[in-house]
């Protein structure tokens, strides 16, 4: 029983892990589309960095469970 706990436990962490990432993902899209239209290509840097930051961010805390 434990181990049928468990593997739940992990098929539900990767699906939530996922849509986490990807509402982060979406957020990121957004605000950058915002500041395009705010001060225009320089933007495109800050959403360079976003994604960037949100990649390793995901990544360590991959590699921390």
């Amino acid at each position: 029983m434990s181990f049928l706990r468990a593997a739940v436990s992990r098929v539900v962490g990767l699906f939530v892990g996922d849509w986490l990432q990807s509402i982060v993902v979406i957020v990121i899209i957004a605000a950058t589309w915002y500041l395009y239209t705010r001060i225009g290509p320089p933007a495109l840097v800050v959403f360079v960095l976003l994604l960037a930051g949100q990649l390793v961010w995901f990544a360590r805390a991959d590699a921390r469970s």
